[in-house]
């Protein structure tokens, strides 16, 4: 196959596991994200709401535990919906980078407050030809603005937290 056209399919399999990813999170299907990931991945997040704690924590990670925490958390919100755009993909052999920008509408019922938040982030992606095909390995989040009810974080924390604690409770 021709070098160029090589280069094309090669970009267009990292931007499809970019989108296959973000529609796993919107569809609060694990098994995409971690279609989409390498076993293991590194994230790093510049920005985002405080939760005050829960599974957005930077660093080294299994994707099968963090496809689960991402889910558990955005199952917080009635409603989520990723938009990316912008790819920029370079490829190196058999690494590449992308670099992205999203647009991130989450919806939670609050009662007497605003129930959107919409975050505008940049996505810094590294990916690698692995033996499956090429996969996500870093994700470095960068918020870049934010719109609406910020606190919607705080209470999907708060949310996790409960749930979290409700098992402990009936075991006793």
């Amino acid at each position: 196959m021709d070098e160029a056209l090589s280069d094309l399919l090669d970009e267009h399999r990292i931007r499809r596991l970019i989108l296959i990813w973000l529609d796993g999170i919107d569809t609060r299907d694990p098994a995409k994200i971690r279609a989409a990931w390498a076993e293991e991945m590194e994230t790093e997040f510049i920005g985002f709401p405080d939760m005050g704690g829960g599974p957005i924590a930077p660093g080294r990670h299994r994707t099968a535990d963090r496809a689960e925490g991402l889910i558990r958390m955005i199952g917080q919100f009635s409603m989520t919906q990723h938009v990316s755009t912008n790819h920029l993909v370079t490829i190196e052999g058999d690494r590449a980078t992308c670099s992205a920008y999203v647009l991130a509408t989450h919806h939670m019922e609050v009662a007497g407050r605003e129930p959107w938040s919409v975050i505008g982030a940049r996505y810094d992606i590294e990916a690698a030809r692995l033996a499956v095909g090429w996969r996500l390995t870093r994700l470095k989040w960068t918020r870049l603005w934010t719109s609406g009810n910020d606190a919607l974080w705080a209470e999907a924390g708060r949310r996790m937290a409960a749930e979290a604690a409700a098992p402990a409770l009936v075991a006793r």
